[in-house]
């Protein structure tokens, strides 16, 4: 079945058209919402509250845009208003005392699934900003909106969470790769 007819299908709140949605993207979004979710028990729990809303909420979308791209905001939408529900991200965030570096350290030639596997390690404040800014390509300062941050603690952040990597990529072994 084409997006479109899933896309139509949903809008008329047909249970068949639905399952086959889930079925379709479910996987997909299942990896987008264990990024920020701790186990995976969370992130499945996350993942069917992310469908429910793209259920009820299909009409609001006017086919203006990527409908991956709009799914995926909902489910990112649903991971961080779960993590503000589990933990204060203000006082976390802010107690961080280190700043940005000015030049960049790692993470520009690794496999997306080393980086993706070693994030589960991070704290969960450095997991989302890293996840909002190199994954979902936010800037520091919607991120700053989102969690009610400010922009230097996002910096701060993706600093401590590129480093945090840094640490856990040398302990594997992992150096950097060199360009040739």
């Amino acid at each position: 079945m084409k997006e479109v007819e899933l896309i139509q299908g949903c809008k008329k709140q047909d249970r068949k058209t639905q399952k086959l949605l889930y079925e379709k993207y479910s996987v997909r979004y299942f990896g987008v919402c264990k990024r920020y979710m701790k186990d995976v028990e969370a992130a499945e729990d996350v993942l069917v509250k992310g469908f429910l809303k793209i259920f009820d909420n299909i009409n609001s979308f006017e086919n203006k845009g990527s409908f991956e791209g709009w799914m995926q905001r909902i489910m990112v939408n649903e991971c961080l208003m779960e993590l503000r529900k589990k933990q204060d991200f203000t006082i976390y965030l802010e107690s961080s005392n280190i700043q940005p570096q000015k030049d960049a350290t790692v993470l520009e030639s690794l496999y997306e699934q080393d980086v993706l596997k070693l994030l589960e390690f991070l704290p969960i404040g450095c997991r989302t900003v890293f996840n909002l800014y190199v994954i979902e390509g936010f800037k520091h300062n919607e991120i700053a909106e989102k969690l009610n941050i400010t922009e230097g603690t996002s910096k701060s952040q993706l600093n401590l969470a590129k480093e945090k990597l840094k640490v856990l990529l040398e302990n594997y072994g992992i150096t950097k790769y060199k360009s040739s």
